[in-house]
């Protein structure tokens, strides 16, 4: 047998001896280099087995050790290599993957600074190896975003800028969830690199994105985001093929509303359903007075019988309240409404939101005058009306609100003298097309709104 042919087995059978030897969870960064630099002077063999170990689906570890080696290598033929199987027309998505990370990571050799490693997420690169195949199959967007929020929206904005680079290059439409999300964190390098990448999207989503994004408060936002709409509309001229199918499209299916008169809250779900019958829903915690959407969550993958289940048991919960089914309409005025609410009066959106935003952002609707204000001012002090988890809750009478500081504040009556409060008055409504009466408690006699106004406002 040739000798060549014997050292470079030699060299291979080696490395993959060293990779078995050790565990990728729990090698350091200063045993990952000089592991790396051991195998670089084993020659060009050694390097090309570990390689090797990307393609090896039954070797997780093996598939971990050859990243973290191959990022380490301070060798351009290693980024050279990288790109050479990265052009490779049927390669599997998981090596793939890797390849992308590789890369991203091993770019920084090129200015002869060392891949910026150290400060990388643990997580990120075993997270990042979940997007394969079977990963884009079974995994719906808002899944994927949920997952993101809750492994990487606390890293710093330099790794998840460096995490989006790889993951992007991929187009793929069930990332834009993921786009969203980062959008709505607000950090603008990675707003200003999604401007830019979006333009190879070809979902309708992604377009719906960018057109948001051209009214962003910064300008090179703006301006990058046009560019790339520009972008999508040309491919669209030529009849260019789309890289990967779009998102299939979801249709309004039912929406459902609680409603807690006295606190202001409403508990609003609204669904959609998909054209293969599964539903996706939305659940929203709306405050009338103040804080406009609270809180929400969803939930993918529901069919009919198992929708109809939830709604029976909500309604079983909630039995105290009021409760029906009421149109797109009516749940569209009520999700604009707060939304406006929570931007008039500065309060953050729940970033889970952004994960279910574009259930229903591209619907277009006409106000439900049904609805009432959002947002209201109290009757005494006309000052707008607060609440919180430490805030007492304004009180309320049909269309009277009246803030807590008003409600408890001391009142005499104007005709038998006696001390009163607000809540302790009686209240009758006898031209129901007409304003509340307020009767002293003592003597029954009417005290005019306007009079208990002046009286609070003189104290």
């Amino acid at each position: 047998m040739d000798d060549t042919l014997v050292r470079n087995y030699r060299a291979r059978h080696r490395v993959h001896e060293m990779i078995a030897d050790h565990r990728a969870e729990t090698l350091s960064v200063e045993d990952a280099r000089a592991m790396a630099a051991r195998i670089q002077r084993k020659g060009p063999q050694a390097v090309q087995a570990l390689f090797d170990r990307l393609f090896d689906e039954d070797d997780p570890n093996g598939h971990r050790m050859a990243i973290m080696l191959l990022t380490e290598m301070d060798d351009p033929a290693v980024l050279e290599q990288t790109r050479t199987f990265l052009k490779r027309p049927h390669l599997p998505e998981r090596v793939r993957v890797a390849l992308l990370a590789i890369e991203a990571l091993r770019a920084d050799w090129e200015s002869g600074d060392p891949p910026a490693t150290d400060g990388l997420p643990e997580l990120t690169l075993d997270s990042l190896l979940q997007f394969s195949e079977d990963f884009w199959e079974t995994m719906e967007m808002e899944e994927i975003s949920t997952m993101w929020r809750e492994n990487f929206a606390d890293e710093s904005p330099e790794d998840r800028l460096l995490m989006l680079e790889m993951l992007m290059k991929t187009a793929h439409p069930k990332l834009l969830g993921v786009a969203n999300l980062e959008i709505a964190i607000g950090n603008l390098k990675i707003i200003q690199f999604l401007a830019q990448k979006l333009g190879q999207f070809d979902d309708p989503l992604a377009m719906r994105i960018l057109q948001r994004l051209l009214l962003h408060p910064h300008l090179v936002i703006r301006t990058v985001a046009d560019l790339s709409l520009e972008q999508i509309r040309e491919r669209a001229v030529r009849g260019s093929t789309p890289k990967l199918p779009p998102l299939p499209e979801a249709r309004f299916y039912r929406a459902h509303m609680a409603t807690d008169a006295a606190s202001g809250h409403y508990s609003l779900i609204y669904s959609v359903k998909s054209p293969d019958g599964q539903i996706k829903f939305l659940v929203v915690l709306l405050d009338r007075w103040d804080r406009g959407i609270i809180d929400c969550w969803g939930c993918v993958h529901y069919s009919t019988e198992e929708f109809n289940q939830l709604l029976a048991a909500m309604t079983r919960d909630f039995a105290d309240l009021q409760q029906r089914r009421i149109p797109k309409r009516t749940a569209l005025t009520l999700l604009n409404k707060a939304m406006d609410l929570n931007i008039r009066r500065n309060h953050a959106l729940p970033l889970e939101l952004a994960v279910w935003y574009h259930l229903f952002d591209h619907e277009e609707f006409k106000d439900d005058p049904s609805i009432p204000v959002f947002g209201v001012e109290c009757r005494m002090c006309r000052k707008a009306v607060r609440t919180g988890p430490r805030l007492a809750p304004p009180w309320v009478v049909g269309d009277l609100v009246v803030c807590h500081r008003c409600s408890t504040r001391p009142l005499r009556c104007p005709v038998c003298g006696g001390a009163t409060t607000l809540p302790k008055c009686l209240v009758t409504h006898e031209d129901t097309s007409g304003p509340l009466d307020l009767r002293c408690p003592h003597c029954f006699e009417t005290i005019p709104i306007g009079r208990v106004r002046r009286s609070l406002n003189e104290k």
